[in-house]
């Protein structure tokens, strides 16, 4: 029957179907917002929900722009316009995300791109105008369908929670030097994921590498701070007493240096950067991302409801899990946890597809942790890392 609608009824109807499913998607965790006009190539505006910030403050919330396209079938062929996915400069805009519906009923599938990835992937039509990506079978790819609902919706959200602090930095870009704010949520989504790291945790090592390389910007400002006040100056005795600020930066050998006992090569970030990225790539190309991150979340979810109803409350007290899972799949068949006395303690296992293993309660925990809470995380991440591990050896180890 649909097969003799006329052209403009399919086109409305597609749309309706394509706006309707996304906003079902973006429901359960952001507030949507819609335009009544489609500027910017926005078909809907979401926003994080806080009650903590209102468009009329100094700094308003940050707004996730969303544009749906709904493919009839997998030949269809949609168009972006370059401009709203890039800004002038040619750098993909934060926030900006293409959400396409494929199929109908049980067989309908969704893909997400940011605008990095439909720089990246996409490409442009020349005779399309405007100046447009085309969206058509280069975008269906299989690694940008939608197999968890909640690590698209986790990965929109993190683009929002980064762009705070580009927007608050704005007012500081105007000095000399920029002032540049950054945190752990900035940081692009893949680094995000949680992959036990033997090196280290990738957001927080790659805040410490920019601090360091901020006191270094800091040091450039106290020295053209210093120059632009004698430049500036007209009494020249005052202007003498000014360069008193400028020598405290000169060395010994009559120079002014930056960085000198700083480590430009990030010590061991390369390797956390390496062994992230070989782990990840590897589940991904076996299909495996989504079950490795829901045997990880399902491993969590049972160490903090055990530890809620049996608190650990002594030092030496243990808490231990069993995992024993599909190594071919990752499927969880099994998962216990237990805590009590070092006596009761089963033995540690390590074979594909069974783990278990336990970690005390200890007085030494890092700096704002809770004891039990890094207990469990110390579970947590010896178990994980064993999987994954076991998955993808290093092919470096001997």
């Amino acid at each position: 029957m649909e097969d003799s609608w006329p052209t403009w009824l399919k086109v409305m109807e597609n749309g309706s179907v394509g706006e309707a499913r996304t906003r079902s998607f973006l429901i359960d965790r952001f507030w949507v917002l819609e335009r009544s006009v489609d500027t910017d190539g926005a078909d809907f505006l979401i926003q994080r929900r806080t009650t903590t910030q209102r468009f009329t403050d100094k700094v308003p919330p940050r707004i996730g722009v969303i544009q749906a396209k709904y493919f009839q079938d997998r030949r269809t062929t949609h168009y972006i316009p370059k401009s709203y996915v890039v800004d002038a400069g040619g750098t993909p805009l934060e926030g900006f995300f293409a959400l396409l519906h494929v199929g109908k009923e049980d067989e309908g599938e969704m893909y997400l791109l940011s605008a990095r990835q439909i720089v990246d992937t996409l490409l442009i039509s020349s005779s399309h105008s405007p100046e447009s990506y085309v969206v058509g079978t280069a975008a269906l790819q299989e690694g940008f369908r939608v197999k968890s609902r909640k690590l698209a919706l986790d990965q929109i959200e993190h683009s929002l929670r980064s762009q705070t602090y580009h927007q608050s930095a704005a007012f500081f870009d105007q000095l000399n030097i920029p002032y540049r704010r950054f945190s752990e949520d900035d940081i692009d989504f893949p680094w995000t994921l949680p992959l036990p790291n033997p090196v280290g945790e990738i957001p927080k090592m790659f805040v410490e590498q920019k601090e360091e390389l901020r006191k270094i910007v800091f040091d450039m400002e106290e020295v053209l701070g210093a120059i632009d006040a004698v430049l500036t100056e007209k009494d020249p005795r005052r202007a003498l007493e000014l360069m008193k600020d400028l020598r405290y930066h000169v060395d010994g050998y009559g120079r002014i240096t930056f960085g000198a006992r700083a480590d430009f090569h990030w010590g061991d970030f390369p390797n956390a950067l390496d062994t992230h990225d070989r782990w990840r790539q590897g589940l991904q190309a076996d299909g495996l991302l989504e079950p490795y991150l829901s045997m990880g979340e399902q491993l969590q979810n049972a160490l903090v409801s055990h530890t809620t109803a049996h608190p650990l409350t002594e030092k030496d007290d243990f808490l231990q899990a069993s995992l024993e899972y599909d190594p071919a799949t990752l499927t969880v068949r099994n998962l216990s946890v237990k805590s009590g006395k070092l006596a009761d303690r089963d033995p540690e296992i390590k074979t594909p597809g069974r783990v278990r293993m336990a970690r005390k309660l200890d007085d030494w925990v890092p700096r704002k942790m809770k004891p039990m809470d890094y207990t469990i995380e110390n579970v947590w991440w010896n178990i994980m890392r064993y999987v994954i591990e076991q998955r993808y050896p290093d092919p470096d180890f001997d």
